[in-house]
């Protein structure tokens, strides 16, 4: 690993094109329903909205990381580590992104290099800046190459409060929602589908994309803590902790504190924690949110 040349490298924007399928799919791939969350899967719905954090799509296809200078990769030994994401305006129904991407840092942790892609995207129509995301890449066995361990570069993850969390969320994911998924997000690493290939990378069956994990938590937050509306995203912080194996049931905890959400997400059948230290910042303190924490505290009375 060569962080100096990884940092210096400019490549061109990526260009995204997508239509109003596109993001229904994506929606469905995160767990989304008719019952509960027709706005983002009917296009001619009144508030029809675009999942926010479809913005990953974009944002995969640019932080891709496989033919950079300064970067040994090896798809095999490759793991989503962490995932930032700051949205600044919604995602049109359908249109045409472009998205810059600088390598930040590669820390070495040892163990493995964790690889800091910064993510940047706009809508090209008309130059709107629309995200930000940070993309934490995990290669194992690529540590011990002499780089810093640190670095103020790196979207930090919070810890969760140390009380019973507020909310708890169940939720079983399909068996078939990794395939569904790819499809939606574009994307098609073979861990999440192909049997030879995800032993191949050390486990026994193909892997939820930690991404789709993510979104089944966030769409969660957004019913329980924004009256499911989509728009009042403003920023979500991650760490991918074991990995999913579709099929299993996602418990989501979540503990308010005025405009934030922490929460981390377990397996049920396991109890293993998946997603650790996560947050999401809502635009607002909504009245949803203040009459659930009226009603738990005078449960607690």
């Amino acid at each position: 690993m060569d962080p100096a040349t990884a940092k210096r490298h400019v490549p061109e924007p990526a260009i995204f094109e997508y239509k109003t399928r596109d993001a229904i799919i994506y929606a469905l791939g995160i767990g989304a329903t008719t019952k509960n969350h027709l706005k983002y899967l009917y296009e001619n719905h009144e508030d029809y909205q675009v999942f926010p954090t479809f913005v990953v799509a974009p944002g995969s296809l640019a932080s891709s990381l496989s033919d950079w200078p300064g970067i040994q990769f090896d798809l095999t030994r490759n793991l989503h580590g962490e995932q930032y994401i700051e949205i600044f305006e919604p995602l049109p129904s359908d249109g045409q992104l472009r998205s810059e991407t600088r390598v930040s840092e590669i820390l070495d942790k040892g163990t493995g290099a964790l690889m800091l892609a910064d993510v940047t995207t706009y809508d090209n129509n008309t130059g709107k800046k629309l995200a930000f995301q940070q993309f934490g890449t995990f290669q194992v066995g690529f540590g011990k190459f002499g780089g810093k361990r640190t670095s103020e570069a790196e979207s930090k993850a919070e810890p969760v409060p140390q009380r019973q969390p507020d909310r708890v969320v169940e939720e079983k994911v399909s068996v078939d929602q990794a395939a569904l998924y790819r499809m939606g997000s574009g994307d098609l690493n073979p861990l999440h589908i192909d049997p030879t290939f995800a032993k191949i990378s050390g486990f026994k069956e193909p892997i939820l994309h930690g991404l789709c994990t993510m979104g089944f938590a966030v769409r969660q937050i957004v019913d329980t803590f924004a009256n499911g509306d989509g728009s009042q995203l403003k920023a979500v912080k991650v760490r991918f902790s074991s990995p999913v194996i579709p099929g299993q049931t996602l418990q989501t905890e979540m503990w308010k504190e005025n405009s934030r959400v922490h929460f981390q997400t377990k397996i049920k059948e396991t109890g293993k924690v998946v997603i650790s230290n996560g947050y999401v910042d809502l635009k607002s303190d909504s009245k949803t949110a203040g009459h659930v924490q009226e009603q738990l505290a005078q449960l607690a009375i």
